[in-house]
């Protein structure tokens, strides 16, 4: 997902399930500006990626991975969460 999270509704649901149907070994991506970008949307439609991880660890994830070559993005990977 690229510049979108804040876009899905219901997300912990919605993530929830699509765990489901990730094949064995997928994983999701979020792209998203930095709440401090001199670019991208309105503040206000951002969301700071503290906020995405803790919605998708509850909705069955774990972080996987965290890249911050983007200079104005973070960059998350998402693996569902061992039960």
């Amino acid at each position: 997902l690229v510049d979108v999270f804040h876009h899905v509704e219901n997300r912990e649901r919605y993530f929830s399930r699509l765990r489901d149907s990730l094949k064995p070994g997928g994983r999701v991506a979020v792209i998203d500006f930095r709440m401090d970008s001199p670019e991208g949307p309105p503040k206000a439609a951002r969301m700071a990626p503290e906020q995405v991880k803790a919605e998708l660890k509850r909705a069955g994830y774990a972080l996987d991975r965290e890249h911050g070559f983007l200079p104005n993005q973070y960059f998350l990977v998402f693996r569902p969460a061992k039960s």
